[in-house]
């Protein structure tokens, strides 16, 4: 074998090498480029949700300051218990996003136009059940489909939440016998929302010590 044929052997190597290699990066782009892809209708579900849960819990916060300045006690406890909820869905829903291999930019926010409690009260429990009927269904419908169970159970879990919201709502609104002060417990994991004189060792949802738990408790003063 000659010179000749030997810088001809080694130069169709370095070419096939270099052909190979050039071939598995390309490979792997596209798998990079596809994997958002496949979670593509999630990641947009998610980021309308979690425009919505953060928009809600600014919303629910000056809610609370309002009732308490109407001396409206117990709706200023709930509404600050149900802001904390909303963030921590919020906070679940980005870190869902960025899991996914999407990007999440916070909304801008408009002010809160402020009304009598029981109005705010109304608003709210219109807004959560129009989130519960009309957008979580099929945002976990969606995660099953996809077989995306860490996703659907985390909607699972702010739907959950959002259930005990409309109970708490209602109960506010109609029953009169319901105690002018008390105080609520938020599980920070799932954000739900329990009486803190009923509320169980772990929660029931994802099994948080409750230890752990945000206590809810306004002054009247």
């Amino acid at each position: 074998m000659n010179y000749l044929t030997k810088i001809f052997i080694g130069a169709c190597v370095v070419c096939t090498m270099i052909l190979g290699i050039t071939f598995l990066a390309a490979k792997r782009q596209r798998q990079q480029r596809s994997q958002p892809i496949l979670y593509q209708d999630n990641i947009n579900q998610l980021k309308e949700l979690c425009r919505t849960k953060y928009q809600q819990s600014l919303r629910y916060l000056a809610y609370a300051n309002f009732a308490r300045r109407d001396s409206a006690h117990l709706a200023a406890e709930l509404f600050n218990a149900m802001s904390h909820a909303d963030a921590i869905h919020h906070a679940n829903c980005r870190h869902a996003i960025e899991a996914l291999g999407g990007k999440y930019t916070q909304p801008l926010t408009t002010p809160t136009q402020f009304s009598h409690t029981t109005t705010h009260l109304k608003n709210a429990l219109h807004s959560k059940i129009t989130t519960h009927c009309n957008q979580m269904p099929l945002y976990i419908e969606q995660a099953l489909s996809d077989n995306n169970r860490y996703i659907a159970r985390m909607l699972t879990w702010c739907d959950a939440s959002d259930v005990k919201q409309i109970l708490l709502l209602n109960t506010l609104l109609n029953d009169s016998t319901t105690p002018h002060h008390h105080t609520f417990k938020v599980c920070p994991t799932c954000g739900d929302i329990t009486w803190e004189s009923i509320a169980t060792r772990h929660c029931p949802k994802c099994m948080t010590d409750s230890a752990q738990f945000f206590v809810i408790k306004l002054s009247k003063e």
